[in-house]
């Protein structure tokens, strides 16, 4: 009898090992968008059915404190991450009216402080008459809803204003925020199916060539490591987001 229960108990815990690995192959392929083999199909009760995609149930990060202007769509970044471009535009945005050269620079390199003079006045000379306007008085913004905001270390505003460098930085911080909520690490096939289905909170391009490069300049920054000798991506412990 005994010998019996040993055997059942055995053949249970290995038929939920099996259960749980066939689950993980399943989203395996979900998150590659491949076809699910037909032994899968069958297994689950799936034969004939079409697969359907799932949204996450992964929440979006916590947002910081937001400017007062700030819209319900607005996204952030770490002010260190915006470009140039970008922070000239929010201190003439801050300022509401004419700002002289030296000061927008003296603003500009406060908040980005390896940026050289002369990159802001280049930025001054290819945006005049475009965003900006260069007069005796100083220089003056011309289309406010083209530029971000500044708020507390970070830089806000409208996705369509983001530039592909920004928005890498805000699908990075997607990145740490998702692997943060599976702590025995994810292979980069899973964060990609995690990003596609945050597409309601995530507004960056979502690839495989894109999330490769990421998670290399994750790696470098020491934000992220493999777990052990898997092909599974952890967050580094008391790392910040990018």
């Amino acid at each position: 009898m005994s010998t019996d229960f040993n055997a059942e108990h055995e053949a249970m815990r290995r038929m939920a090992a099996f259960l749980a690995e066939a689950r993980e192959i399943q989203s395996l392929y979900e998150h590659a968008h491949m076809a699910i083999p037909e032994p899968l199909k069958r297994l689950f009760g799936m034969h004939g059915a079409a697969s359907q995609p799932t949204s996450s149930h992964i929440a979006p990060p916590e947002k910081p404190p937001m400017p007062p202007e700030a819209e319900a769509d607005w996204i952030w970044i770490s002010q260190e991450y915006a470009t140039v471009t970008s922070v000239v535009l929010a201190v003439l945005r801050a300022a509401k009216g004419a700002l002289r050269a030296k000061d927008v620079s003296e603003r500009v390199i406060a908040i980005l402080p390896t940026v050289p003079y002369g990159t802001v006045a280049n930025v001054g000379s290819r945006l005049n008459d475009k965003e900006i306007q260069r007069t005796e008085d100083g220089w003056k913004l011309l289309h406010p809803e083209n530029a971000g905001v500044i708020y507390q270390g970070r830089f806000w505003g409208p996705p369509a204003i983001f530039d592909k460098f920004e928005l890498a930085a805000h699908r990075r911080n997607a990145v740490l925020h998702i692997l943060r909520q599976f702590p025995t690490g994810l292979q980069t096939v899973q964060i990609l199916g995690e990003l596609q289905k945050c597409n309601s909170w995530v507004r960056a391009p979502i690839n495989k060539d894109l999330l490769k490069e990421d998670m290399e300049f994750l790696q470098e920054k020491d934000k992220v490591r493999r777990r052990g000798n898997s092909k599974k991506w952890e967050v580094v412990a008391g790392q910040e987001s990018p």
